[in-house]
């Protein structure tokens, strides 16, 4: 009985690696296409975009324009014990400037198509690590605190 516990426990421990892994593979997936996506659009419409990750989790591609609209206060309801409040909220608070986007951003383009003053590939490479390893954090974090529940 102690072996067969040991060996469940073992796969679990397996399966949850194993998991693991292709979720990193298709969080690097997704960051291509984010990547991707920005440099469509900075060819489309010849402005920055800068990749970044919203409170859902999902990456997004920003513009200068979009960061502007999302610094603007927006009205929101709320219902606590059965009254309504409204109070005004920012997607991103009012001082951010472009400076702040870019250290914290995982990808930026060019400013314009025939200018050179996008992300080097050294950058890149570290962001993009930074990032991966706070997504394997998080995700291993999630897998192991369900391992130990079930424990």
């Amino acid at each position: 009985m102690n072996k067969m516990t040991e060996f469940c426990n073992f796969l679990r421990e397996a399966w949850a690696y194993i998991k693991v892994y292709f979720q990193l593979r298709w969080d690097a997936a997704r960051l291509r296409y984010a990547i991707f996506m920005a440099d469509a659009l900075q060819k489309a419409k010849n402005k920055r975009f800068y990749v970044i990750e919203n409170a859902q989790g999902k990456l997004i591609w920003l513009c200068n324009d979009d960061i502007k609209i999302m610094q603007r206060p927006r009205t929101v309801r709320k219902l606590v014990n059965g009254r309504l409040f409204y109070y005004k909220v920012r997607m991103i608070p009012k001082g951010t400037t472009h400076l702040d986007v870019m250290r914290d951003c995982l990808y930026y383009t060019d400013v314009r198509i025939n200018n050179s003053n996008g992300i080097t590939v050294e950058e890149r490479n570290k962001k993009q690590a930074a990032w991966l390893t706070y997504m394997e954090r998080k995700r291993m974090d999630k897998m192991f605190g369900k391992l130990k529940a079930k424990k």
